[in-house]
Formats: C-alpha cells, sequence, structure tokens
C-alpha cells in the first residue's frame, strides 16, 4: 500500500510539473505575438521614445505592465514631443538581435532568436557606465561598448575605460537637441544667425537607462564662449546666454567666458532644464564649446547649496564671467549679478604633513594690461570711497575679512568695491585680505546700470569686474 501512494506522489508531481511549462510557454509566446507597444522593446533605445516610461514588471502570466513615468518635455524649441521609433529599423529587426520573423511580420514565439532575445530584453548595455577620459586626455566621456557609442551618435576615443569598453565621447552641433547622456559636449553649429535663439533642453529622469540615479546637480564648464559684449551699462542688450529650470541663482552672462564654470542646482521633481542663447544683430564672431556634466545626489562631487561656483583647490584664481586682460578700459562687468562664489575646505602642507586650513587669503592677479578688480568708481587704482554710500551698488562680500598682516589695531571690514582691493578707504596701494568664516565663500553683486544710479561711475573708466587669487593657509 505504501508503495502505491509514493507511486500516485510522484506521477502527480510530474503531471503538475508539465503543466507548469505549458503555462510558462504560452505566456511566453503570447508576449511575443502581442502586437502591443511594449513587445519590439529594445534596450539599445532610450525607453522614452514614443510609448509611456516603463520597467520589467511582470503580472501571473508575465505580461510587462507599463508604470507610470515622466512626462515628455515641453516645445520649447518647437521640439516634436513624439521620435519616431520605426520597428522595422536595424536595431529591432536583427542588427543587435537575431529575431525570427513571421510571414505576417509578427514575431515567432519560439525561435531561437526569439529565446536569445528574451535573455537580453532585460540588459541594459548602459547601466554599468563610469565616466572616462579620452586617449587625448581632452575630452570627458562614458565607458560603453564601441558599437554601442556609434548607434547613439557618440565617438569611441579609447581612452581609460577596461573591460573592451571605449570611452565614448557625446557632442552636439545643433541646436534644439534633446540630452540624456552624462559629459556631453554642446558645440555652437557651424553657421549661426542674427536674430535668433539657440538652446538645449537636459532631460532628467532616473528611470532613463543612461542615468540610472535622480541627478541634483549639472555642472556646465564653459571649454570656449564668446558672445557680443555688454552696452556701457553693463547690459546684455544684444547676446545672453541663461538658465532655466534651477532653483539657485543663475545670472545672463554674455561676452568672454573661457574657462569658467556654473553649477546649477535641481528642484526635487526636476525633468528638464533649459540653456537658451540668445543672439541679436553684432559683427563679431559667436561661438561656445560646453561640457554639461550631471552629478547625481550621491555624487562626492556635489557643491555646497547656493554656490554657482565651487572650487576644490587650495590655491588659484577666481575672475567674473567676462573679466579679461585686456588694454581696453571699456565696460565688461555685467549687470545683475548676484552668486556666491564658494571653496572647499583643503589640506596644506606644513613641513610635509597634511592640516586642514583654517585661513583664506585673496589678493589682485598679476595681470599685464587689464585691470585686476575693477567695481566702482571714478579712477583706476582707487578702493572705496569714504561714506555710508560706498559699496552700495556694486560689490564683493568676504565674510570676517582683514588686512594680512595683521595691523594693530585690526582694521575689519568685509564689503569691497572700488578699483583696487583694500581693506582702507581712498588707497591707493592693494592689500591681501584674509579671512577665517567657514565654510570660505564669496558673495558677488552688482545692480542694474553703471553711470544711471547714484553714486554713479564714470563712462571714461568702463569697470571691468575683478580677477582674484585665493590662498588657504593656516592662521
Amino acid at each position: 500500500m505504501l508503495l502505491h501512494l509514493i507511486s500516485f506522489s510522484v506521477l502527480f508531481r510530474l503531471i503538475a510539473s508539465e503543466l507548469n511549462s505549458s503555462d510558462a510557454r504560452n505566456s511566453r509566446q503570447r508576449y511575443f505575438s502581442d502586437p502591443s507597444p511594449y513587445h519590439s522593446f529594445n534596450s539599445f533605445r532610450p525607453y522614452w521614445l514614443n510609448r509611456s516610461p516603463f520597467i520589467d514588471t511582470f503580472d501571473d502570466v508575465g505580461i510587462i505592465e507599463p508604470v507610470e513615468g515622466r512626462s515628455l518635455l515641453p516645445n520649447r524649441f518647437g521640439l516634436t514631443s513624439q521620435i519616431e521609433d520605426n520597428s522595422n529599423d536595424d536595431a529591432i529587426a536583427g542588427r543587435f538581435f537575431n529575431r525570427r520573423v513571421s510571414n505576417r511580420g509578427q514575431p515567432t514565439g519560439n525561435s531561437n532568436g526569439n529565446r536569445f532575445y528574451s535573455k537580453m530584453r532585460n540588459v541594459n548595455p548602459l547601466a554599468n557606465f563610469m565616466p572616462c577620459l579620452s586617449s587625448t586626455a581632452e575630452e570627458m566621456g562614458v565607458c560603453l561598448l564601441a558599437p554601442v557609442c556609434s548607434y547613439y551618435g557618440g565617438r569611441a576615443t579609447g581612452g581609460d575605460c577596461r573591460m573592451g569598453l571605449t570611452c565614448c565621447v557625446n557632442e552636439v552641433t545643433s541646436c534644439g537637441p534633446l540630452i540624456t547622456f552624462n559629459n556631453t559636449y554642446w558645440q555652437s553649429p557651424s553657421v549661426i544667425s542674427s536674430e535668433t535663439s539657440c538652446g538645449l533642453t537636459i532631460k532628467l529622469d532616473q528611470y532613463l537607462m543612461e542615468q540610472k540615479k535622480p541627478i541634483c546637480q549639472i555642472r556646465l564648464d564653459f571649454l570656449a564662449f564668446s558672445l557680443a559684449q555688454p552696452n556701457a551699462e553693463s547690459v546684455c542688450n544684444v547676446d545672453s546666454f541663461q538658465v532655466a529650470g534651477a532653483i539657485n541663482k543663475v545670472p545672463v552672462i554674455c561676452g568672454d567666458a573661457n574657462g569658467q564654470h556654473m553649477y546649477l542646482m535641481l528642484p526635487r521633481s526636476s525633468t528638464s532644464v533649459q540653456i537658451v542663447t540668445t543672439l541679436g544683430t553684432a559683427s563679431g564672431p559667436r561661438y561656445w564649446r560646453i561640457k554639461i556634466a550631471m552629478l547625481s545626489c550621491d555624487s562626492e562631487y556635489l557643491a555646497p547649496d547656493d554656490c554657482l561656483q565651487y572650487f576644490t583647490s587650495s590655491a588659484g584664481s577666481v575672475m567674473t564671467f567676462n573679466w579679461v586682460d585686456t588694454t581696453n578700459r571699456a565696460t565688461r562687468q555685467l549687470a545683475n549679478q548676484d552668486y556666491y562664489i564658494c571653496f572647499r575646505t583643503e589640506l596644506v602642507n606644513r613641513q610635509a604633513s597634511g592640516q586642514v586650513a583654517t585661513m583664506m587669503c585673496l589678493s589682485h592677479c598679476q595681470v599685464s594690461n587689464g585691470l585686476p578688480f575693477s567695481l566702482s568708481g571714478n579712477a583706476e587704482a582707487r578702493s572705496q570711497v569714504v561714506g555710508s554710500r560706498a559699496c552700495a551698488n556694486d560689490y564683493i562680500v568676504f565674510p570676517g575679512g582683514f588686512s594680512f598682516p595683521l595691523t594693530d589695531p585690526p582694521n575689519q571690514r568685509d564689503r569691497f568695491c572700488g578699483s583696487l582691493l583694500s581693506q582702507n578707504e581712498e588707497d591707493d596701494s592693494p592689500q591681501t585680505i584674509c579671512s577665517t568664516a567657514k565654510p570660505f565663500r564669496l558673495l558677488y553683486r552688482t545692480n542694474g546700470d553703471e553711470t544711471l544710479s547714484i553714486t554713479a561711475d564714470s563712462p571714461r573708466v568702463g569697470n571691468q569686474g575683478f580677477c582674484l587669487n585665493f590662498e588657504q593657509k593656516l592662521a
């Protein structure tokens, strides 16, 4: 009797296993023969193309269910919100996946190609990308397989990637593109028309394969940048560069900004950021090359809140947008600038042992022909004037500033203007100004004109902005 019970139990398990296997095969056949927009999902293509964002979630019968995703971008630059996704293109038809197709154009249920596709449909060729440096050490990119890099329009440069990957540099050279890749370069078009706008949109979505994580900040590096100069009142009335979608104060700029950078702080629910260059009628050349880096919320390179610029070295130089070392005294300072310049506290060496800096000092840059400090005033090389109206319009604030070496009694001042950096009023000798207040930072602020507000500046001496050396020290 016991032997009969054991035999019946084994037979029952075999029948149940065969039924389950048959159900699984049928569900896979229904999935691959289903003409819904999800059956042709291509892991080499961003999933937001012409369909709702989704991730792979399966119900009882193994069918993918869409989940709610972020909305498509607004049509700010005349871009269509739908991008054609031709299911018969090379990638889907078999360039990457060898999928068999029936006479009626539908994929067959159990072909070898479909079994391979079934294994590969959850593989993300972008999932493990890492930032990299190109072989020329001049450009940044992301590590990808060379075919994937080419498929996305990138440029394979070799670089310092491993595991057979190449450093893929993504570059756009048009107006109106939508970008989703980290370390993308935006190069100005070869032909730029006057009286027009040229911009791009940065799409942010942690469910995009090429991003993976929420993005908290974007860093813009101006590798090359030249637009028309401001007018005599420091206003960018011909050309301008501006940003929409950041929560920190991002000023409108024009003129020259080679080597400058900006950090854009993003709101928690941000889905896009727009960068727009507006071009008027001007005879000079206009060009730009901007690197766009996306910083995830857990990145160690995030700037402190409210900081437009962030420096991470113990010594260097900081300058305002459009400052250059030139003999031309036309106005180069820009109107309505209001932002913080921040400095990470660094280790400084004393007798070969690193110690945390306790003081930071500012001094004039070494220049050939330009003015290293020119914010206000009627004469060159003159510090702020005497009186309560001094430094009311255009100035910098260096919290806790004092002159170094120390004077007796100490002369403390944290707001500076004029055309020379000094604690003293109406002085013609520059000083080194230091502070022990942490975190180390500068506030730079200008009003909307040069000669109209009270304590007007002289139109004969156009203000240039500033170029200051900084150095962190031990007090």
